[in-house]
This record gives C-alpha cells, sequence and structure tokens, in this order.
C-alpha cells in the first residue's frame, strides 16, 4: 500500500483548521499557491474532493469532514509523542483548551492555572455535556469541567467536587422565612426548572419521583441566569447548586428537607491525552482543589467509587445516574 505524504496531509489539516488557504499558508509559513497544490495534489491522488470551492468560503466535503477528524487524532497524537520524547517539564507555550457546560467551576481552575503556568494561552467553551464531550473526542477540546459523564472507557474522569442543590424563593415568598423547603411543599408551587437536559433540572425531577410529588405547574427556562431572575419576578421556585450561587439581595436559598439532592462535578479528558504536560498541570491543578474541598474524598457511590478508581489509572468512569 503506498505511504501516506505527511506534508499533504498537515496541508489539508491546516486549511480545515484554518478555514481557508490563505491563512493555512501562513500557519505553514509557506505560500498560498504551495498550500494549494498540496492539498490538490492529495485530492487527485485519491480521487477525492476535499474541500468545496464553490463558493468564496472553503467548504469541507463530507469525504473532507470525515478526514479532518481523523488528522485532528493523527497531529494531537504527533504532539503529544513530541512533548514525551522532549521530556516537557516546563510550560513556556502551548495551548490549553477547556470546554465546560458552565463558568462557575471552570473559571476558578482557569485563574488558577494561569498564575502557576502563565506561558500556555488558555481558551473557555462553554455549552451543553454532550457538545463539549464531542469535541473532548475531536480533539478541539483538551479538557472539560462537567456534571455529566458518560460511561465510556476513553475518558479519564477526576471527580472534583460535590454540593447540595438548593431551592432559590423570593425573599418576599412565605417559604423564605422556613430553615428549609420539605418536597411535599413544593406540590403546591410553580417551579422554574431549566431545560429537559439539564443536570439540575433531571437531580429536583428525580427527587420529585421518588417522594411521589407532582409539582403544581413548571416553567422552562434556558439558562441559569434566567432561572435567578424569573424566581426573583416571583414566577416560582428554582433550584440550583450551592456553589454556583454567587448571592443575590432578593432570594433566599435554602436547604431542601426530606431529599438527598447533591450536584457532583469531574474534570474530563481522552486518557489518551492526559500525558500532555499541559493537560497533566491541569489536572494536578484540579486535584489539589479535589482535596481541598473534598471532591475525591466524597461519600462512597458508584459515581465516587468508579471516578475514583478512574484518577488512579484504572479506567472505569462515572456510572451514576444522571
Amino acid at each position: 500500500m503506498k505511504s501516506m505524504n505527511f506534508a499533504q496531509l498537515r496541508a489539508f489539516h491546516a486549511v480545515a483548521t484554518e478555514g481557508g488557504f490563505t491563512k493555512a499558508a501562513r500557519l505553514l509559513n509557506v505560500t498560498q499557491p504551495t498550500c494549494s497544490q498540496e492539498v490538490k495534489a492529495l485530492e487527485e491522488t485519491y480521487g477525492v474532493t476535499l474541500f468545496d470551492r464553490s463558493n468564496r468560503q472553503v467548504a469541507l466535503t463530507e469525504v473532507g469532514t470525515a478526514l479532518f477528524t481523523v488528522t485532528r487524532r493523527l497531529f494531537a497524537a504527533e504532539q503529544e509523542a513530541m512533548e514525551l520524547l522532549a521530556g516537557v517539564r516546563h510550560l513556556d507555550g502551548g495551548t490549553l483548551a477547556v470546554g465546560a457546560d458552565g463558568p462557575f467551576h471552570a473559571v476558578p481552575l482557569i485563574a488558577r492555572f494561569t498564575r502557576v503556568h502563565p506561558g500556555p494561552t488558555v481558551t473557555l467553551a462553554v455549552g451543553n455535556s454532550r457538545a463539549m464531550l464531542e469535541g473532548l473526542m475531536e480533539t478541539r477540546i483538551d479538557v472539560a469541567v462537567l456534571a455529566d459523564v458518560p460511561g465510556d472507557s476513553r475518558l479519564y474522569v477526576l471527580p472534583l467536587r460535590r454540593d447540595p442543590v438548593r431551592a432559590l424563593v423570593p425573599k418576599t415568598h412565605p417559604l423564605a422565612r422556613r430553615r428549609a423547603v420539605a418536597v411535599t411543599d413544593l406540590a403546591t408551587e410553580r417551579l422554574v426548572l431549566r431545560e429537559p437536559g439539564s443536570m439540575t433540572r433531571r437531580l429536583v425531577e428525580r427527587a420529585l419521583a421518588a417522594a411521589e410529588v407532582t409539582p403544581a405547574a413548571v416553567i422552562e427556562i434556558q439558562s441559569r441566569e434566567a432561572v435567578v431572575e424569573a424566581v426573583a419576578a416571583g414566577l416560582g421556585v428554582g433550584f440550583t447548586s450551592a456553589a454556583e450561587f454567587t448571592g443575590d439581595g432578593r432570594l433566599a436559598l435554602l436547604p431542601i428537607a426530606g431529599a438527598e439532592i447533591e450536584m457532583d462535578e469531574y474534570v474530563v479528558c481522552l486518557r489518551e491525552r492526559r500525558r500532555l504536560a499541559v493537560v497533566r498541570a491541569f489536572l494536578d491543578l484540579a486535584r489539589e482543589v479535589a482535596q481541598e474541598v473534598g471532591g475525591v474524598n466524597a461519600a462512597a457511590t458508584p459515581a465516587s467509587a468508579d471516578a475514583a478508581r478512574a484518577t488512579a489509572g484504572h479506567a472505569t468512569p462515572a456510572r451514576r445516574p444522571r
């Protein structure tokens, strides 16, 4: 079988990454015609079309998209090999792409990382868990801070922390005068809940179902910030992780009696990429934070036990129903 031309693959990968031939040529430090010729030669060798050039913008074809998934892994592995062979000890440069399903736990970790390692450029992408996991699998994201972690042997899972979920009510609400909200109290309340895929919503609905409580009504809100505003406006009772509530003079944060609702947070990366110096450094700092807040030594549950085994290097990711 004919061996691959890595110069052609590298040219293709640069164009796909940068979204155009001119930017790719600049990245590779070659002329634009040279970059174009390399990609064209790759297409002609295998009889495929990798880019749709009919518009002013360069777009990947179906085959090009599939190949881009492969070259992401290929050149990520190349980067890892270079670091291993070079024995990288000091993070004087490079990049770290962080993903998160919310900024509250990720931003403090990034701030701590940049104080200790000011050299690398750090980026943060925020989105739902599914999008962040796809980013990890495609190596667009190096490490993610998530509450929802699937059972996947490809993932290295570090338990970060566990925080209780609290009820959020306006200070003018009768429940605000209590020390806690009982689950049964929620049967007569209108609840302000996140979208169906939200981890907070799933945990609350699971607790309500266990207590056989059906709320009077539900309002669905798409963001944490909007939930806070909706509750402050008197639209109903909301819910949030205690760690994510930064304080609001209009609201009261109350424990939920009769149900143990806790939110787990994890730091996750691909197992094959945890040896990268920049990823390893981030994991080390996350592990320090977990020890400080008691995340690694959380109460023994199937989730924490599995995740703890993952941190020890025995790839059993968290499997707690989420």
